[in-house]
């Protein structure tokens, strides 16, 4: 008998409803997996700070065509695996037919529908998922003793473990991850099974290995899952740019210890906070982010912040730096001015350094200060265009680029300069002088050899 009280089981109205629904019409609807494991994890107190328990799934021995017969409301999620979404005024319910594997190989099951909640139970992946509940009756199925496993804090494969796993491959980062959000003892034979099959990973796809990530760091403590990664060889299949990383010691618990202390809602940065770490130089550290991001399908848009957060992340700026050099930080890293602030504070967070924190925060401060000055940071806010220079005569071309750059450099130096009238005068005064050349070459770059007249002094 479960150790489960059924009691403390706290589902939504919602999904009170349907399961209701359910069993009016004659028919079995049980709630199964991670909601019965979460509410018995903070039903024993071992995880206070856990979330409230998810209630989005039902199980049922009602065949997908029922479903949407007894509901008027529903989605055709994945009919052919046997689920249904059911709406419930805002409220979406995914609604599971009994399942049993018939044919699987290690990414994809063809599945048949079984007739009864412990064949359902069967094909779970771990002892702590394998546990249902009926509402209707209040009856616990633990039929392989999860609640047992979860009070030992144990992860424990359902039966023998070598068959989950070849059933399918991504078994093994979600153990890992199981292991690290409960902290949890991987069972030594379900251990060895993970150990022996993680070749396996490198025939699944990079949108379920990046969505298992997502969720490894949406985990109040993602270090230890990754460190299981690294221990157990995935690293190697889905993460080389980090292989190196991870035989190193130091830095690799170093940079655990930055994604921990990075804050949880924000998987971007805790994604940066390892790819800074994975080379010693911005070009490298764009490289490795690009070319991880990329293998796991992230969106175009993620990659490319990803890869510019890890790319920016040095140099940095200090709260002695002037205010100029503020206003030149600020316009070179854009909008992703804050995560930059955050993945600094994450390093000196792990570091345990207090200084190092009251300074990011001092300097924080005072970049905070310019940026709400609304200074003009890029060409977009200067007070003159394109259209204006060339009313002075120029001609079309790059070189028009280069002026509204210097011009921006000098605005960026005094922000009181932003004004249309000077801004129109300073260049009429470069373009006469011939002086863009100036304009053209990297700041505290000696100018030589340029064919053009210097400007005087």
């Amino acid at each position: 008998m479960s150790a489960i009280d059924p009691g403390r089981l706290f589902p939504t109205p919602g999904f009170r409803r349907i399961a209701a629904r359910l069993e009016a019409a004659g028919y079995e609807a049980w709630a199964v997996g991670g909601a019965i494991r979460d509410a018995y994890v903070r039903q024993i107190g071992t995880k206070p700070d856990l979330p409230d328990p998810g209630w989005e799934d039902l199980t049922t021995d009602a065949r997908p065509e029922d479903v949407m017969r007894l509901f008027p409301r529903t989605v055709p999620v994945g009919v052919s695996h046997g689920t249904v979404k059911v709406l419930d005024g805002d409220d979406g319910y995914e609604v599971t037919t009994f399942r049993r594997d018939v044919e699987t190989d290690g990414r994809h099951a063809r599945v048949a529908f079984a007739d009864s909640i412990g064949e359902d139970l069967s094909r779970r992946d771990f002892t702590a998922n394998a546990i249902a509940w009926r509402p209707a009756s209040d009856e616990v199925r633990d039929d392989w003793d999860g609640a047992e496993d979860i009070e030992d804090g144990i992860l424990r494969a359902v039966g023998e473990p070598e068959a989950r796993f070849r059933e399918d491959y991504l078994r093994i980062l979600r153990g890992f991850r199981f292991a690290g959000r409960f902290e949890w003892a991987i069972e030594v034979r379900t251990d060895e099974a993970m150990r022996e099959a993680v070749d396996g990973l490198s025939g699944l796809s990079g949108e379920r290995v990046r969505e298992e990530l997502l969720k490894v760091m949406a985990d109040p403590k993602p270090s230890t899952a990754l460190e299981l990664y690294a221990t157990c060889g995935a690293l190697g299949h889905w993460y080389p740019e980090l292989v190196e990383l991870a035989a190193a010691g130091d830095a690799w618990r170093s940079a655990l210890g930055a994604v921990d202390a990075a804050p949880a809602h924000a998987a971007n940065v805790r994604l940066a906070s390892l790819l800074v770490a994975a080379s010693e130089t911005p070009e490298g550290r764009a490289e490795a982010a690009e070319s991880l991001l990329s293998r796991l399908k992230f969106s175009n848009a993620d990659r490319r912040y990803i890869t510019r957060l890890a790319r920016l992340y040095l140099p940095f700026v200090g709260a002695l730096d002037s205010a100029a050099e503020h206003r030149r930080w600020l316009a070179s890293v854009g909008d992703a001015w804050e995560d930059l602030f955050e993945l600094h504070f994450a390093v000196a967070r792990a570091a345990g350094e207090p200084r190092a924190k009251r300074y990011l925060e001092a300097t924080r401060e005072r970049v905070r200060e310019e940026r709400e000055g609304d200074p003009a940071l890029d060409l977009a806010g200067l007070a003159v265009k394109g259209d204006d220079l060339l009313a002075l005569g120029m001609s079309p071309g790059p070189i028009v680029r280069m002026l509204l750059e210097e011009l921006l450099e000098q605005v960026l130096e005094d922000p009181a300069r932003n004004e249309r009238e000077p801004l129109l005068e300073e260049a009429r005064r470069l373009i006469e002088i011939g002086s863009l050349a100036e304009a053209s070459r990297p700041r505290d770059t000696p100018a030589a050899g340029n064919g053009l007249p210097e400007a005087d002094d």
